[in-house]
């Protein structure tokens, strides 16, 4: 038996051969590392930079919980930008595998001469190292021009959380940590995950290489262990992912503002656990891939016509190519998807959540402060006068003090302060009956809530405050308050009708307060009031929670009636009305919240649409590999007389095929991830409504369809120029 040198020179030089033999291969899996590694390095460079740059131009007392915001935008896009390496990661093995299987046969020739297993891991193992190595270096020199495209979005993003007023410029810079950090991922994840088909290559019986008929009973063996493999792995992932959202979800109940260590923590691990669970769903669409394909192969029948049985044939021959390519496409897609419906969650609760958080689209006067003694409450008759307004509530509330009311025996402390809100019950209805967030126990209506406030002698508690007190609806409960300024007080006992979770208007029903100091609320009407203090409308003040026929014109209208304070004297002129904190109108609440909301979106969706082209690159190299391997099965289908048309459609086909199975698993996946998280409790006073924009989901797919069916081109275009002749002699290798 001849014996091959035990050098590891031979196994380069092989590897070597591989790669360049396969040019098309080699430069789109470079091309794949490339990006990973440039978007991950890139992003984490852009934090830097900014973190870096904030405290070299800015008083540091004068930035508070920068860099909280800062290390949760790296956490989150260091989280994105992974999605890349991830569908790096699947092409490089898939590649492998395919490489493993092309060379099947020259792997059983060389075992049969003499080369070791390890010598046939060797071979695989030095292409793996030699991409990962020149992706890594040219990621890194991409990756770091393209940090400057994140600088601008970034920086507004913080400017706008931080309400910065210094101007400043971003200067590079990059630690040591991104540096260590962007090398181990760019080498060692690719390397590791490179290593499992090259592990399996070295495993290659000699026998079932040489005759591949040999390995079709092995292959139904593993097929059943793959599908129970996928099965337990998909539900163990998705699982886990709910569990984590849970976790992440009673850490968030304390987000107002500011961020902290655990919210921080808790929003990572919110995208960690989208990620658990978008590919649990997609292994688990994986194991029914070979129906999924079937089922779209009839629906694109139309297109492929007769050439869709053979398309569909070869997706289910090469079956690992196919369901890799799947992972590929549907990784990236759902998770934009998912990205996508967050956002828009986001962005259909900005109005009913400033609407909740000022009481209505403008306040005029909040809590106790000067004003409020002093405006007439008749001043609401005014109000109505302009024709914009759709409605005004009159509300006052008992001083933010200690010991000035009390609720049974909640509020004789000096850490319990228990305000109590007077409001219009009708006017408040129905200035929030609507595009509001409200939250009552036992009742989905705000209407018919605050509605049993008509009746004289009720309550509405806190659910809180409630629970302290230990009242639930229809038992009575005693309540005084201190008389103030046109405010007599009361002493009473009222019947509790409601318990609120969430009130528009009343901010101690969802804003978390100093742990130290409690402060719970109780609501009543004015009907109510007047009946036990029997005082006069008309010696009554106020201030007032207005709703607008439009809420875009609510910046106007608070300007109008600041003109009118002016006009209609004292006391009317006297007030602040240049308090935006005092005096402000929704326009102001959207417009901060949008324009935060639209920035990260596009920062987000551009690493995203950054993933799909990764996968697009690592589906056309899939084909063109594909092509390659079947040149005798291509040449034959030309000797017979298939057209070359037919043969664009064969090849397209098959990838418009996945494209549109990986596309709707992928949508399927991305929005159930995307319900899951829109679930999230207030963040930074931002409700989530869930939300689907069909226009936005059905476009991003559209894409990502069009993107593989072009890229499908040039394989098939390969397909067409080969030689007959040639290819019916080739082995298909």
């Amino acid at each position: 038996m001849i014996k091959v040198r035990n050098s590891s020179a031979f196994e380069l030089k092989i590897a070597f051969r591989i790669l360049l033999k396969n040019p098309i291969r080699t430069i789109f899996s470079l091309f794949s590392i490339i990006l990973g590694v440039s978007i991950f390095f890139s992003v984490n460079i852009a934090t830097d930079s900014l973190s870096y740059s904030l405290y070299n131009n800015i008083d540091p007392d004068s930035l508070g919980d920068a860099d909280k915001w800062v290390y949760l935008f790296r956490g989150i896009l260091s989280i994105l930008s992974g999605i890349s390496m991830i569908i790096s990661i699947i092409i490089i093995k898939n590649l492998m595998e395919m490489s493993k299987e092309d060379q099947r046969y020259e792997i059983g020739l060389l075992r049969t001469i003499g080369s070791s297993k390890f010598s046939i891991f060797l071979i695989f193992f030095f292409q793996v190292i030699t991409l990962s190595i020149l992706g890594l270096i040219l990621g890194l020199i991409f990756g770091y021009f393209l940090s400057s495209v994140f600088f601008g979005p970034l920086k507004q993003i913080l400017t706008e959380f931080l309400s910065l007023q210094t101007e400043f410029s971003v200067e590079t810079f990059i630690s040591s940590g991104t540096i260590t950090s962007s090398i181990l991922v760019g080498l060692l994840i690719p390397l590791i995950f490179g290593m499992i088909p090259a592990i399996s290559a070295s495993k290659t019986n000699i026998l079932s290489s040489l005759k591949p008929y040999l390995r079709i009973h092995t292959k139904k063996i593993r097929s059943k262990l793959t599908f129970v493999v996928q099965t337990f792995s998909s539900l163990f992932l998705i699982i886990l992912a709910l569990i984590v959202i849970e976790y992440s979800f009673t850490l968030l109940v304390s987000f107002n503002y500011d961020p902290t260590i655990e919210t921080n923590l808790s929003i990572i691990l919110l995208f960690i656990s989208g990620l658990f669970f978008i590919t649990g769903s997609i292994i688990f669409g994986a194991t029914l891939l070979p129906y999924l394909t079937k089922l779209h192969s009839y629906l694109l029948s139309p297109i492929l016509k007769k050439m869709k049985t053979l398309s569909y044939r070869n997706l289910i021959r090469n079956r690992r190519r196919s369901r890799n390519t799947f992972y590929i496409l549907s990784i990236s897609l759902s998770f934009l998807i998912m990205i996508q419906i967050l956002f828009t969650s986001v962005d259909a609760g900005i109005i009913p959540g400033a609407r909740m958080r000022l009481g209505g689209d403008i306040t005029l006067g909040r809590y106790w402060n000067w004003d409020q003694t002093r405006i007439p409450m008749n001043t609401s008759s005014r109000l109505r006068n302009i024709t914009e307004i759709s409605g005004v509530c009159e509300v006052k509330n008992t001083i933010y003090h200690e010991n000035y009311a009390k609720c049974d025996t909640f509020g004789e402390n000096g850490s319990e302060i228990f305000l109590l809100y007077v409001i219009n019950t009708s006017s408040y209805v129905k200035i929030h009956n609507s595009n509001s967030i409200s939250k009552f126990q036992g009742e989905k209506s705000l209407s018919n809530s605050i509605g049993k406030l008509n009746q004289i002698g009720t309550i509405i508690l806190q659910d809180d405050l409630s629970d302290y007190v230990d009242k639930k609806i229809g038992h009575n409960v005693n309540i005084s308050t201190i008389p103030s300024f046109n405010f007599p007080g009361i002493d009473t006992q009222l019947k509790v009708v409601g318990i609120g979770e969430i009130i528009p208007g009343i901010s101690q029903t969802w804003e978390q307060t100093d742990s130290s100091e409690l402060v719970y609320t109780g609501l009543i009407s004015w009907e109510t009031y007047f009946n036990i203090t029997a005082t006069s409308k008309s010696k009554t003040t106020s201030y007032f929670w207005v709703g607008c026929e439009e809420y875009s014109q609510a910046g106007e209208i608070l300007e109008t009636v600041k003109s009118l304070y002016e006009i209609w004297g004292y006391p009317w002129n006297i007030t602040a009305t240049d308090s935006e904190w005092v005096y402000r109108s929704i326009n102001k609440e959207i417009s901060l919240v949008k324009n935060i909301v639209n920035m990260i979106l596009v920062l987000i969706a551009s690493i995203l649409y950054m993933a799909i082209l990764i996968s697009m690159f690592g589906s056309i190299t899939s084909m063109v590999v594909a092509v390659n391997k079947r040149r005798n099965e291509l040449g034959i289908l030309r000797a017979i007389g298939t057209t070359k048309q037919q043969i664009i459609k064969l090849i397209s086909g098959e990838l418009l095929i996945l494209s549109f199975t990986a596309s709707s698993v992928g949508i399927i996946s991305g929005i159930l991830a995307g319900y899951l998280l829109s679930n999230v409790p207030f963040i930074a006073y931002v409700p989530f409504i869930f939300t689907i924009n069909w226009y936005m989901v059905l476009g991003t797919t559209l894409f990502v369809i069009i993107l593989n069916f072009v890229g499908s081109i040039l394989p098939a275009y390969k397909a067409t120029r080969m030689d007959i002749i040639k290819n019916i002699r080739k082995r298909g290798t």
